[in-house]
């Protein structure tokens, strides 16, 4: 067996350990036949691939829109919401996860048009746009509102939050050597901007991304269970005086994955009296409705270590994996195509647009305040022992992203694609279009478009070819520092791969 000591040892390695622990002593011979491909039609490809569980754990979520002349996707992964896939091809790896609103785009009608390769066990987190002929290696993440068109990406890399890599040529694609970080913001357009916007990859972002592998291993298979036990499917059991009957209230699949979906036991929900789905049988399933955090508190306060206000003690016997189900005032003002997710609880007034995907499937601790609006595709996240809680008549803009640790006061506006992970935002302030506020900061005042902004010590990671409107840290936030040590010292995360930047520079 391998071992730390040893010269060869990688990322890559650990994941591929790591699924054989998981699949069993058959998984080379399982990974190699668990495909699904087709060649049909784009219509009858998303008829058959699209809805729900694929062999080995995989997963594809029913929103997904599925327009690639051929899918193939390996053991373990799963396509989230609203991600849609156009073009020739797209080949999806072992443990790979494609967060919510992910595109594929055709780049022309040449070779190379929609085509999408993505190596086991990497991650591509929210809003993520690939276009043209693109190649993602092993072991590689692509950071928030990313987009990677015509490159080819070595393993072990990251690409930055904001960053794009614009090559324009499918049969001559821009070349990220391995194990690269990519700066955030960066603006590469040709293969000479390559070197000035990449450093070696620091040694705490691949030990957070080795949480990511895993979590990628166990994420799948708890969509795999809700959507079983939604669909009634076996091995569940009819018999009403089975363990393994759902029961008559157990929502079906449209309601389990529509407009108020239902968070399935997939990660480590601390303190929910849910367990972590890799460890999730039959026995341990709990089909009551699981309501999140009964009130929800503020200002910002992770879900308590021993059961929460509604949950059972971690200790308890009724602490077994729960579905957890959303609270909504106003669920008539979730639009068509919209998602609110387990635990999250939105006030009188709240607007989700379509696209939009509210989740609270981490912890449950997302809350948005009385007459608040979230624009289309906007996604609204949380890594583990965080919370994420937006206040009262908030603006926030279509295809961004709000990621807890985060804290959002009254009024304030949150501009097209803008990046919010990590700070805590004063009541009153105007967030720019494109900008980026990254880390456990305190913000007063606007920010301007374009703008990123970084804890102190933080610096380095703005790419020189960022845009000029604004490069800037901001003052430590108490309350996010201490939610942002939460994950870091339990080496926790949501999928992200983000958990253990911000702190690597703050201070002790």
């Amino acid at each position: 067996m391998m071992t730390a000591g040893n010269k060869g040892f990688s990322r890559r390695d650990v994941l591929r350990f790591s699924a054989a622990a998981a699949f069993g002593a058959g998984v080379k011979s399982a990974f190699a036949n668990d495909t699904i491909s087709s060649s049909l039609p784009a219509d009858a490809a998303h008829a058959a691939v699209a809805n729900g569980p694929v062999r080995f754990s995989s997963f594809i979520h029913p929103s997904v829109e599925l327009g690639v002349d051929r899918l193939t996707i390996g053991a373990a992964s799963i396509i989230d919401a609203f991600v849609s896939l156009y073009g020739r091809r797209a080949v999806i790896g072992n443990a790979v996860n494609l967060q919510d609103n992910d595109r594929l785009l055709d780049f022309d009608n040449n070779a190379g048009r929609g085509d999408l390769r993505i190596g086991d066990g990497t991650f591509t987190a929210h809003g993520v746009t690939f276009v043209g002929k693109v190649e993602i290696g092993e072991a590689c993440g692509t950071g928030i509102n990313a987009i990677v068109q015509n490159a080819t990406v070595g393993d072990a890399s990251f690409i930055g939050l904001g960053a794009q890599i614009l090559g324009t040529q499918p049969e001559r694609p821009i070349e990220i050597p391995s194990a690269s970080l990519i700066l955030f913001g960066a603006r590469i357009r040709r293969q000479a901007d390559v070197a000035a916007n990449i450093i070696p990859v620091p040694a705490p972002f691949s030990l957070f991304f080795a949480d990511v592998d895993e979590e990628n291993l166990v994420l799948a298979r708890g969509f795999n269970l809700l959507y079983r036990a939604a669909a009634r499917m076996l091995p569940f059991s009819d018999d009403p005086g089975s363990p393994r009957n759902p029961g008559a209230d157990f929502p079906d699949v449209e309601a389990a994955f529509g407009k108020l979906s239902v968070a399935p036991p997939t990660v480590y929900r601390r303190g929910t009296g849910v367990i972590p789905a890799r460890q999730a049988t039959l026995a341990d399933l709990g089909y009551g409705g699981f309501q999140p955090l009964d009130p929800v508190t503020r200002p910002s306060t992770p879900a308590p270590d021993q059961g929460g206000r509604n949950a059972p003690a971690a200790t308890s016997p009724d602490a077994g994996a729960r579905f957890v189900v959303p609270r909504v005032a106003s669920p008539e003002l979730i639009r068509d195509g919209g998602i609110v997710l387990g635990g999250c609880e939105l006030a009188e007034g709240v607007v989700v647009a379509p696209g939009a995907y509210v989740l609270g499937d981490v912890a449950p601790a997302v809350s948005v305040g009385r007459g608040t609006t979230i624009g289309a595709n906007t996604s609204v996240h949380e890594l583990t022992f965080t919370s994420c809680r937006i206040g009262e008549n908030c603006r926030i803009g279509r295809r961004c992203v709000l990621h807890g640790p985060l804290e959002l006061g009254d009024n304030v506006t949150v501009g097209d694609r803008a990046i919010l992970f990590g700070p805590t935002i004063l009541d009153n302030v105007t967030i720019g279009a494109r900008a980026l506020v990254f880390g456990p900061v305190e913000v007063a005042q606007d920010v301007p478009d374009d703008a990123i902004v970084v804890a102190p010590g933080n610096e380095f990671l703005i790419a020189p070819s960022a845009p000029d409107s604004a490069r800037t840290s901001l003052p430590h936030s108490a309350r996010m520092l201490a939610q942002w040590r939460a994950v870091q010292d339990s080496g926790s995360c949501c999928g992200c791969g983000l958990g253990g930047m911000a702190l690597i520079s703050a201070p002790v």
